[in-house]
C-alpha cells in the first residue's frame, strides 16, 4: 500500500509533505485514499462471548480483522506496509476511513482516527493473576512516519461504568529516534531510542490484574491519534499519515511476565512472481524466448518460515500449483526437517512444470506452500499462518508491479509543464499495443485530474528516443473497485517490434499526475524521468504502476471515445481571427470543444452553441481543436489563430 510519499530535490515518505521550493522535481508521496474495494464489514448480530485464549496475527486472507474476534473500525490487514514483521500479515492504523478516503474529522490538528475493538472475552477469572495481553508494534513501516504529536493508544472497557479506560500508549520522536511507552494502569514510562523504528517491532506485554476488568464482557481496543501535513497550499501532496502497524495479539491466562514468546511455526516473506524481471507479461508472449528469460530452470519455490518459539518441531513442507483453466493440481513434498527453536530456515524446492493453458488469451496458476506440524492441541488457535498462496496471471499486459500502491510517483513544480516520465519494456515477439493501464492514486480533493499526453517512445542506447506516438486530452480517472487501473485506449494501434520501447507521459501542467507506486518490486532502473532536456534514472527504489497491453483489448477501456472520419469535419475560416465555424453531420446538440495548444495542454473547453466557438482570447498561434458528443470524437484539426 503512500501517495504512499534541473534541481533534484527529494520528498522522502517518511517526512511531513512540506514543500520548502517550488523547483520542478520528482517526488514521491503518501497516498490520500488506499483502495480497500469494499467497506469494513458490520456485525450482524450480537458478538458471542470469546472463550480464552484470545490471538490473532492477522494472517488470514482477509483486507480486515475477522468479525469473529473484532469490531474494526476503519483499520486494514495487509501484507505490504509494515517491515520485517514476526509473521505475515499486520493490521494497520492510518488516517483514513473504512472507504479508504481521509477522515471526514481530518485535519491538521490530532484526531482520533481509526479503531480495532475485541469482541467481549470472559476474563471473569477473579484474583488471578497470570492474565497476560501482548502485542507488537510498528510506527511507519513503508508508509508516514506519526508525528511527534501522535499516538497509538491501547484502551481496556470497564463494564461497571460502561466506560473506557486509558491502559497503554505510544508516541515517536522522530528528532532523536525515541519511543515513548506509557503504562497507564501502572504510571510508568519507558523509552526505547532505536534509529530503525520503521523496520523494527516492538513488544508490549502487559498484566491484566486490576478487578474491574476481570469480567466475563470484557473488551480492549486499540486507537490511533492522527494528524494531517501542515502542507496546504499543495493538496495533491497531502495524504494519508501516522502509520502503526499491529501483529501478534495474544490474551491468555497461565502466563508470566517471562511469557513473551509464542510456540508456533509462522512463513516469514510471501510468494512472489515466478517470473524473473516482470510480474506479469501477456500469455501470447510467453514464447520460447520468454520462458528461456523470465523462468529459471528448473523451477524452484522459495519459502521462508521460522519458529516463534522455544520448541523444536518437525515441520513437512507441502506444495501445490494450481491450473484455473482446467482445475488441474499437481501437488508434491519438499520432505519434513526439524526447525530448533526461535530458528528461520530459508527453503528451496526444485520442481518441472509445464505452463500450459486452455483459455486462448490467458492463463491463471495459484502458487501454494503450506507447512505440516506435528502440533499439540492447545495451540490449535495459531493455525492461519502455515498457509502462503500466490497467484500468477498471464493477461494482455506487461508489468513491473504487483497491483498495490504504497506510495505516488510524479513530477512536480516550476519548469515541469512539459516534464516527461517514461518506463522501459522490452517485449517477446513484435505485436500491436492497442492501451495502456495506469493507476492513479486519488488526492486531496482529486487535485491531480490534470491533463496530459500518453506518450511512446522507441530506444536510444537504454534511454528514451524518439516519440514514436502521442495522444492528447487524457486526465486522471478514479475507480472504487480494489486496486483498479485506468485502462486507455489508443486513438491509433502501434506495430511494435520485439524489443525495447518506453512508455508514459508527458506533462501539460506543472500539478504532478501521482501515478501508484510499488515499493516492494524494484524496477528503479527502468524508469526515467526528463525536466531540463535530458533523461535521468529515477531515485526511488521501485515500480510505476504503468503498464502497456498488447494484440486486444480483454476488458473495456475506463472511458471510451468512439471515433468518427476528419473528412466531413469543416472548421472555417482557417486562419481565423477568433469566431471559428463547426460543420459536421454527427454536430448536433451536448457537443464540447476542446482546443490544445502545441505542447498538448488544454487552453479551452466550452459548448458549442449554434455550431458556433468563440477563441478571440487566445494568442496569436497553432492549435489542435477536438470536437466531442455523446462520448464520440466527431474529429480533430489544426487551426491557426492569427489577429491583425
Amino acid at each position: 500500500m503512500i501517495n504512499f510519499r534541473h534541481l533534484l530535490v527529494v520528498i522522502f515518505i517518511f517526512l511531513p509533505c512540506i514543500l520548502f521550493s517550488q523547483v520542478g522535481k520528482e517526488v514521491m508521496v503518501d497516498l490520500e485514499s488506499l483502495p480497500t474495494g469494499k467497506n469494513t464489514p458490520i456485525q450482524k448480530s450480537e458478538p458471542s462471548v470469546i472463550e480464552l485464549p484470545f490471538f490473532d496475527d492477522f494472517s488470514r486472507d482477509l483486507p480486515y480483522p475477522s468479525t469473529e474476534r473484532w469490531d474494526a473500525r476503519h483499520v486494514f490487514l495487509n501484507t505490504r506496509y509494515a517491515v520485517n514483521p514476526p509473521n505475515l500479515g499486520v493490521v494497520t492504523f492510518d488516517a483514513i476511513d473504512n472507504s479508504g478516503k481521509l477522515h471526514s474529522v481530518a485535519s491538521n490538528f490530532p484526531f482520533s482516527s481509526d479503531t480495532l475493538i475485541s469482541n467481549p472475552i470472559n476474563l471473569s477469572y477473579p484474583a488471578d493473576t497470570t492474565i497476560y495481553l501482548s502485542f507488537y508494534y510498528q510506527p511507519q513501516g513503508l508508509g508516514n512516519r506519526p508525528d511527534d504529536r501522535d499516538s497509538l493508544l491501547l484502551e481496556f472497557y470497564n463494564s461497571n461504568l460502561d466506560a473506557w479506560e486509558g491502559a497503554w500508549a505510544v508516541w515517536l520522536t522522530a528528532s532523536d529516534s525515541t519511543l515513548h511507552e506509557v503504562n497507564k494502569l501502572k504510571g510508568s514510562i519507558t523509552e526505547k531510542v532505536t534509529a530503525k523504528f520503521d523496520s523494527t517491532f516492538f513488544l508490549v506485554h502487559m498484566p491484566i490484574t486490576e478487578e474491574r476488568f476481570l469480567s466475563s464482557n470484557f473488551k480492549f481496543r486499540f486507537r490511533n491519534i492522527a494528524s494531517l501535513s501542515a502542507n496546504t497550499d499543495v493538496p495533491s501532496l497531502r495524504g494519508n499519515s501516522d502509520h502503526w502497524h499491529i501483529d501478534m495479539v495474544y490474551l491468555n491466562r497461565g502466563r508470566t511476565y517471562r511469557d513473551t514468546l509464542l510456540n508456533d511455526i509462522s512463513f516469514a516473506k510471501p510468494l512472489k512472481s515466478i517470473l524473473n524481471n516482470y510480474q506479469q507479461i501477456p500469455w501470447s508472449h510467453f514464447t520460447s524466448a520468454a520462458i528461456e528469460n523470465e523462468l529459471d530452470n528448473p523451477l524452484v519455490f522459495n519459502v521462508t518460515y521460522k519458529n516463534l518459539g522455544l520448541i523444536s518441531w518437525n515441520i513437512t513442507r507441502m506444495f501445490s500449483i494450481e491450473n484455473h483453466s482446467n482445475g488441474e493440481v499437481y501437488s508434491f513434498s519438499g520432505g519434513a526437517e526439524n526447525i530448533a527453536e526461535l530458528e528461520e530456515i530459508d527453503y528451496e524446492r526444485y520442481f518441472q512444470y509445464d505452463f500450459e493453458s486452455d483459455w486462448s488469451d490467458s492463463a491463471r496458476f495459484t502458487f501454494t506452500s503450506y507447512l505440516i506440524t506435528d502440533i499439540a492441541e492447545n495451540t490449535s488457535h495459531l493455525r492461519w499462518n502455515d498457509t502462503l498462496r500466490y497467484v500468477q496471471d498471464f493477461k494482455n499486459y506487461y508489468a513491473y508491479d504487483d497491483g498495490t500502491a504504497e506510495s505516488g510517483y510524479g513530477l512536480y513544480g516550476e519548469g515541469t509543464q512539459n516534464g516527461q516520465v517514461a518506463l522501459r519494456y522490452t517485449t517477446y515477439k513484435p505485436d500491436k499495443l492497442v492501451g495502456v493501464y495506469m493507476y492513479f492514486n486519488r488526492t486531496f480533493n482529486d487535485a491531480n485530474q490534470k491533463y496530459f499526453k500518453l506518450a511512446v517512445w522507441d530506444d536510444n542506447n537504454g534511454k528514451p528516443g524518439n516519440i514514436i506516438y502521442e495522444q492528447l486530452g487524457l486526465r486522471p480517472l478514479f475507480t472504487d473497485s480494489l486496486n483498479r487501473f485506468t485502462l486507455f485506449k489508443l486513438e491509433e494501434e502501434i506495430e511494435l517490434g520485439a524489443g525495447t520501447f518506453y512508455i508514459g507521459w508527458i506533462q501539460t501542467t506543472t500539478d504532478m499526475l501521482n501515478v501508484g507506486f510499488d515499493r516492494n518490486n524494484n524496477s528503479k532502473n527502468r524508469l526515467f524521468y526528463n525536466i531540463s532536456g535530458s533523461w535521468n534514472t529515477t531515485q526511488f527504489y521501485g515500480s510505476l504502476m504503468v503498464r502497456p497491453a498488447f494484440g486486444a483489448l480483454t476488458e473495456p477501456p475506463t472511458i471510451v471515445y468512439q471515433h468518427t472520419s476528419n473528412e466531413s469535419l469543416c472548421v472555417f475560416p482557417n486562419p481565423s481571427s477568433g469566431i471559428v465555424n463547426i460543420r459536421h453531420p454527427d454536430v448536433t446538440e451536448n457537443v464540447s470543444v476542446y482546443v490544445y495548444n502545441i505542447f498538448g495542454q488544454l487552453v479551452m473547453r466550452q459548448q458549442l452553441v449554434n455550431n458556433m466557438v468563440s477563441l478571440e482570447h487566445l494568442a496569436n498561434g497553432t492549435y489542435i481543436i477536438r470536437i466531442v458528443g455523446n462520448n464520440k470524437i466527431v474529429g480533430t484539426q489544426k487551426i491557426v489563430i492569427s489577429k491583425w
